[in-house]
């Protein structure tokens, strides 16, 4: 198994580190395999055109496993043709600088609601929501228009007019200039703000949900951090024990006191304990490493020292009171409940729709004069006023599937609201349950577990000094020890 974690390892680092852009090379057909075994050697040339298989120890089957790193052949066939998904070579990346800090809870949490990213790109849905109701509070822009013609037969030609001179043939000239606006009707704009008014504030609600769970989630890497570094010193304080123990087993196995199988015993013990320890301060260093995900982009390599306590005195509330004030103020419900709102006044939007809108225009226009001796139309210049109405008939759509659309809609999110108050009532009882469960455990353990596991764990340790208890005696002692400490962190 730990030959199997190593080689995932392995793979998971290169997955993760990889550099390389993933194009295919039309100059080399088929990518060399580089075979990697299961077992790693630990010392390794820094570069070898290919890594030899390991062999296998006798007692494991006679064929090692072999993970083939290169890609198969036909994969080529998803990636673009000239590179197009490779990064660009004018992209800056900066790394986040290497650094050291000691970090309580309170600074922890202030941190995340100043530097987190993921909180960052939510608020800006409400810059969004707020243009987006700006944009629904304005007017329909008016149209300019502008007309001219020329005659372009006539334009210059002439000929004997009705007085018998020379006459201009070209006829009427005109220039206009218009303006046309649309006046909605029926309330749409009312509704319209409404509905944006509404998506705005269901944003924000979004977001302080958002940094509600972004909170827990943040306490909880927290508290982990804390739990397995606690668990460190529990191993380490063990540790450290099982090695005296060992060094005095060595100078009693030496005066012929006891037998080469308890020597043997407690150097398998110490060495179970330590690959324990190895694997606990793996896991503290990934809980610290894990805190800097809810922190800025410069966190990236910071080696965070937690501080603080996980005992937290218990709390006492009224359940009943307490989930109708959830139920009342819990930010994803508030967040429904705007989104409710939103849709019900988009069922009213939809129904006003029905109403056509009016174009209302005003044009002034300048019509050119004709020549008074023109054989055919003589005609003065004059001034033009026109004013224009157009009202679209609603003989086809009639705004009856849209009211129907935004009827399903107001509904559903009606439902939703009522599901997720359900869910919410449900997850506060269950917390309740857990939370009052957890009190009792760590009453046991305070008032009665861990004392009495030191006491058997000292009084063991005593006797066998003494010549009173075995040596599987004490060890088992200290692995009930170890796994009672564990299981109350």
């Amino acid at each position: 198994m730990i030959r199997i974690s190593l080689c995932l390892g392995w793979l998971g680092l290169i997955c993760a580190a990889s550099c390389e852009s993933a194009i295919a090379q039309d100059a080399a057909p088929t990518a060399p395999n580089i075979p990697v075994p299961i077992e790693a050697s630990a010392t390794a040339p820094a570069q070898a055109p290919a890594v030899a298989p390991i062999q296998v120890p006798a007692e494991a089957p006679a064929q090692a496993t072999i993970i083939d790193l290169a890609p198969p052949a036909q994969a080529a066939v998803f990636i673009s043709d000239g590179g197009i998904g490779a990064p660009r070579a004018d992209w800056t990346v900066t790394p986040s600088p290497a650094s050291e800090q000691p970090l309580d809870y309170d600074s922890f949490i202030r941190e995340v609601l100043q530097a987190n990213l993921d909180y960052a790109a939510q608020r800006y849905n409400v810059d969004i929501a707020k243009a987006q109701l700006g944009a629904a509070k304005l007017l329909p822009n008016p149209t300019l228009s502008l007309d001219g013609n020329r005659d372009l037969t006539y334009h210059d030609k002439y000929a004997t007019g009705t007085n018998g001179e020379a006459a201009l043939l070209r006829q009427v000239e005109s220039r206009s200039v218009g303006i046309t606006e649309t006046l909605q009707l029926g309330g749409k704009r009312k509704w319209r703000v409404r509905v944006a008014d509404e998506t705005y504030r269901a944003a924000a609600a979004t977001v302080d949900d958002f940094f509600r769970n972004l909170k827990i989630d943040a306490s909880e890497a927290f508290a982990d951090a804390l739990a397995t570094q606690r668990t460190v010193d529990s191993l380490r304080t063990a540790a450290a024990y099982l090695a005296e123990l060992t060094q005095a087993q060595e100078t009693r196995f030496h005066d012929g006191d006891i037998g080469e199988a308890d020597l043997i015993q407690t150097r398998l013990d110490e060495l179970q304990f330590r690959n324990d320890l190895s694997k606990a301060e793996d896991d503290a260093e990934q809980a610290r490493l894990a805190l800097s995900t809810f922190l800025g982009r410069n966190r990236g390599q910071t080696r965070f020292i937690v501080k603080g306590h996980l005992e937290q005195a218990a709390r006492s509330y009224d359940l009943p009171t307490l989930i109708s004030q959830a139920l009342v103020n819990r930010p994803d419900l508030v967040a429904l409940r705007h989104n409710r709102d939103a849709a019900q006044s988009s069922l009213v939007l939809a129904k006003r729709q029905i109403i056509p809108d009016v174009d209302v225009g005003v044009q002034y226009a300048y019509n050119g004069g004709v020549a008074l001796n023109h054989p055919i139309d003589p005609t003065p210049a004059f001034h033009q006023l026109d004013l224009t109405l157009s009202i679209p008939v609603p003989l086809f759509d009639r705004g009856q599937y849209g009211v129907s659309a935004a009827r399903a809609q107001a509904d559903q999110a009606q439902v939703q609201l009522e599901a997720a108050e359900m869910k919410a009532e449900v997850a506060i009882r269950t917390a309740d349950e857990q939370y009052r469960s957890a009190l009792t455990r760590v009453q046991s353990f305070k008032s009665d577990i861990l004392k009495s596991t030191q006491t058997l764990l000292d009084a063991r340790r005593y006797s066998y000094e003494h010549g009173g208890s075995s040596l599987l005696e004490l060890l088992d002692a200290q692995r009930s020890a170890n796994d009672i400490q564990q299981a109350y962190q």
